[in-house]
């Protein structure tokens, strides 16, 4: 299996492939402070996007996708956050890049959530991290990192849900373990290539939902924001940024925090494929200080 290897230049690979067929015109900076989340998916970005969307000096959606290659049309984009059609379609329209666009449609959503900063998670924003930083330098990017044999576990049986008439339906999704282990390794590995950047972060899933207060205290003084105690109990919170049709993937992150999914690869691994995992992610997991040789 062949394993992505120099992440970092993957992601500058990526984003020269957008630029040849975006927006193209001379550098646009931002004068945000924007809060990115981003890692490999099924890692507890939805659980961060809904803690942050709680505080009160912040808004983080649902996914928008905003930073990838192909950005979501402006009427889907509207939908998705109960934004006016027209207004999405007009920025689009006027927008002279793809970063003025993502600034100017937060920009709104700040204005209708009343809120004075905003937020966006999406999993494969860890690919693109030289473009957010490039053209949003004053933004500040949260990594969330699993155990990557508990995230394979759950990559592979995702999607799990899909909308129909407004309703959360169960599939039956069942992926090989192989693609969900590459994407683990490749999608950490662009992430870590960014310590040391004083505009990065990383934040454990397992310590998450250990020890909530004692992880997302630091967190909100590495983003700027005081600790507001309401952060703890996101799962009261309602509203349109609490819709599970919205991201139907993980209805779970409106629940109370759980550590029930820590370890699940002790059920749900084969030995033949503990074994796999061991051979081509031991070296990561064991750096991240999640095993040991003796561990298995």
């Amino acid at each position: 299996m062949k394993i992505l290897r120099n992440a970092r230049n993957a992601g500058r690979n990526v984003w020269r492939g957008v630029q040849a067929r975006y927006w193209r015109r001379p550098a646009y900076t931002s004068s945000a402070a924007p809060i990115l989340v981003g890692g490999c998916g099924r890692s507890g970005t939805t659980l961060m996007r809904v803690i942050l969307d709680t505080h009160p000096h912040i808004c983080c959606g649902p996914e928008s996708r905003l930073f990838q290659p192909r950005v979501p049309s402006p009427p889907k984009l509207a939908r998705r956050f109960c934004l006016p059609e027209a207004a999405v379609g007009e920025l689009f329209a006027t927008s002279g890049s793809q970063a003025e666009f993502i600034d100017r449609f937060f920009a709104i959503y700040c204005e209708s959530r009343k809120k004075p900063r905003w937020a966006e998670k999406t999993p494969r924003n860890v690919l693109y991290l030289d473009y957010i930083f490039e053209h949003f330098p004053k933004a500040r990017f949260v990594h969330m990192i699993r155990d990557g044999r508990d995230t394979i576990c759950s990559l592979r049986t995702h999607p799990r849900h899909k909308v129909v008439d407004g309703k959360l339906v169960k599939l039956n999704t069942w992926h090989p373990i192989e693609p969900c282990l590459e994407r683990w390794l490749n999608d950490v590995r662009a992430g870590l290539a960014f310590r040391g950047d004083p505009r990065y972060t990383e934040i454990r899933y397992e310590a998450l939902v250990a020890n909530p207060r004692e992880t997302l205290a630091p967190l909100f003084d590495f983003l700027g924001e005081p600790f507001d105690q309401r952060v703890l109990e996101y799962h009261r919170e309602q509203g349109q940024s609490r819709d599970a049709t919205l991201f139907p993937q993980n209805p779970e992150a409106t629940k109370p925090m759980s550590a029930k999914s820590v370890a699940r690869w002790q059920r749900d691994l084969t030995a033949d494929e503990l074994a796999l995992v061991k051979r081509e992610a031991g070296p990561l997991l064991k750096e991240l200080g999640y095993t040991s040789d003796d561990q298995w």
